[in-house]
């Protein structure tokens, strides 16, 4: 009897639901369309912007009915509620709504926004409804699935520091040294005719006891067996001829230069190779640069010649030339005065036709590099702190570096420097971020720790703080450090690159392309060109990529999602996790990857 009166319950519910409209307007549910506008939602700066576009049929809505539809998120079975419902209301129902007409029916739009959370990623978008007529409600099935999963790309941000000293953020940054090798040189001066760059010793400027000295004094220095770090040569013209002839027979007379000095230096080279008993072919060439400064015309030393000469009428001279508006009227009117002035002719323009040869060598007991580092190593309380730590930047071996410092720090003498506890704080951010070494860090933070008590407010050290914050993922703090690094007393960093990646955290991605610069090969800017939906772009920045760590391997594969190109997914998803197995759980869980979540390989890689 129970079971009947149930039954009868039922069937009297459904006829009131007919008689009152509603039950049409529930069999006839499945014909309205709702549709996410973008069904690729994504966080961007913390929020979720979302469009839900409907279309309900003609002959649906009755005209005192309204329907309540609630989109959600579905996220591990359980809804949640971050969308605002949507209102319909027919063409005679109070309240707030959105009015749909009965006979044709209509079109409704919803957008809004909602705060992003990481379990968000893998949610599914639906919609439910209840149609309402009086004191009469239905529940509108099926419920309608609108889309899978929120993109959480843009949190993506990413460093790639190396060791270096310059002071730009995002690298590990070495403290400076303040040591600059010293150098000594001598320079010589070969002089050349006019509107010629072949040489010619019987010129009078060639002649003359100055020029033979400097010639000497340059041979007798080479000969000493200096260490020669660069040879500067600088070729000049006088400023009488057209202006494009005398910068090319400057650049001539740069070659008649390195010509003569190379005839010089293998001379010596013969020389030194006789009195040592080795052979020529056996010795071991020196390494130096040739620096190029053909200049031209010299034009300051034609006023300094005027300046210093006994010429009556100087003052009106220099007034003349220096008053035309351009170097042709310049050039025309010293060919005109040289007629008016012989002096100038045979005193002014002569000397100013030359090549001149600089010689740089280091003067530092002639110690190379390599030579510098050993003697450190050996002895390292005969330097100072500032070679010490010069001898440690030019270290390519990472251990011996580390051991440069610590005897620093372990130096009464130069412990209460703080630049040696920096960079062994450095070395250890280094080994923790290539490595993987879980002691590292503590070690890294507590050289840094001593390092800011000992120099408050360095730049250079919050810097290096900042990027242990942000290398174990406390982003909010690494930023605060960044931005007091910025702002520092002491060695300020420019952070602008680092401020620009965290631009990307806040959805701001004009800002990040501006602050970070046109950077090439750079995951950040890969990252904010996809995000800006610039593929090919994107696809070149990483590309070219060298040392690709799990990171940019997972971008590629983000990427080659978004281009539908299943084959490169699984490719560098595979790199990705080969490199770094705690990408499958979150590849497992991307809406990047949502197309091939139901495939055999995808399965198969993060498993």
């Amino acid at each position: 009897m129970k079971r009947i009166c149930v039954i009868g319950l039922t069937i009297l519910t459904s006829m009131l639901m007919v008689s009152c409209g509603l039950g049409k307007m529930v069999s006839k549910y499945p014909q309205v369309s709702i549709t996410l506008d973008n069904p690729d939602m994504e966080n961007k700066g913390g929020e979720v912007s979302y469009t839900i576009k409907g279309t309900v049929p003609p002959k649906y809505m009755k005209k005192k009915a309204t329907v309540v539809l609630s989109p959600s998120l579905k996220v591990d079975g359980v809804n949640q509620q971050p969308f605002t419902t949507i209102t319909l209301k027919g063409e005679k129902a109070t309240g707030e709504g959105t009015p749909i007409k009965y006979k044709t029916g209509g079109t409704f739009t919803k957008t809004g926004t909602f705060k992003f959370d990481e379990s968000y990623e893998n949610a599914e978008v639906v919609v439910n409804g209840v149609a309402k007529q009086k004191k009469k409600s239905a529940e509108l099935k099926p419920e309608k699935n609108l889309g899978e999963g929120i993109s959480n790309t843009s949190s993506r941000i990413g460093l790639q520091p190396i060791i270096s000293s310059e002071t730009n953020g995002g690298n590990f940054i070495q403290s400076p040294h303040r040591f600059t090798p010293e150098f000594s040189g001598k320079t010589a001066i070969i002089y050349f005719d006019l509107n010629s760059s072949n040489m010619n010793w019987n010129n009078p400027n060639n002649k003359s006891k100055a020029a033979k000295d400097s010639i000497r004094n340059f041979i007798d220095f080479l000969n000493q067996g200096n260490l020669i770090d660069r040879v500067v040569i600088s070729g000049w013209a006088s400023p009488e001829g057209e202006e494009s002839n005398n910068q090319g027979l400057s650049e001539r007379r740069f070659e008649q230069g390195k010509k003569w000095f190379q005839d010089q230096y293998n001379a010596y080279l013969k020389d030194y190779a006789k009195k040592n008993k080795i052979k020529l072919k056996d010795l071991k060439m020196p390494s130096f640069d040739y620096i190029n400064n053909a200049k031209g015309e010299d034009w300051d030393g034609f006023e300094l010649a005027i300046e210093k000469s006994n010429m009556a009428q100087k003052n009106q001279i220099l007034n003349v030339v220096k008053s035309q508006p351009n170097n042709d009227m310049r050039e025309q009117k010293i060919r005109e005065m040289t007629d008016i002035y012989p002096e100038i002719a045979d005193a002014i323009l002569p000397p100013l036709r030359r090549a001149e040869m600089q010689l740089v060598c280091k003067k530092h007991e002639s110690y190379t590099d390599a030579e510098l580092i050993q003697k450190v190593l050996a002895t390292p309380k005969q330097f100072s702190v500032n070679e010490r730590l010069y001898a440690a930047s030019v270290c390519t071996n990472l251990a011996d570096r580390k051991a440069i410092y610590t005897a620093l720090v372990n130096d009464r003498a130069t412990e209460g420097d703080w630049r040696a506890y920096n960079d062994l704080g450095v070395l250890a951010l280094n080994d923790y971020y290539e490595n993987g070494n879980p002691d590292a860090i503590d070690e890294a933070i507590s050289n840094l720790n001593k390092a800011a008590a000992i120099s408050p407010n360095n730049g250079i050290v919050l810097n290096n703080l900042a990027l242990a914050q942000f290398l174990q993922g406390n982003y909010a703090e690494a930023r605060t450090q960044f931005e007091n690094s910025k702002n520092a007393s002491v060695d300020p960093v420019n952070q602008d690159y680092v401020l620009g990646m965290y631009s990307i955290l806040d959805g701001d991605y004009n800002k990040a392309v501006q602050l970070m610069g046109n950077r090439t090969c750079d995951y950040n800017t890969a990252l904010v060109q996809i995000l800006n939906k610039d593929y090919n772009s994107a696809q070149t920045t990483l590309n070219c990529i060298t040392n690709e760590d799990a990171k940019t391997a997972y971008l590629k594969a983000v990427l080659a999602a978004r281009l539908k190109n299943e084959n490169d997914v699984y490719t560098h998803l595979a790199v990705a996790i080969q490199k770094d197995s705690s990408l499958k759980k979150k590849a497992k869980r991307d809406a990047e990857f949502k197309r091939y979540r139901h495939s055999a390989t995808f399965k198969e890689l993060v498993k």
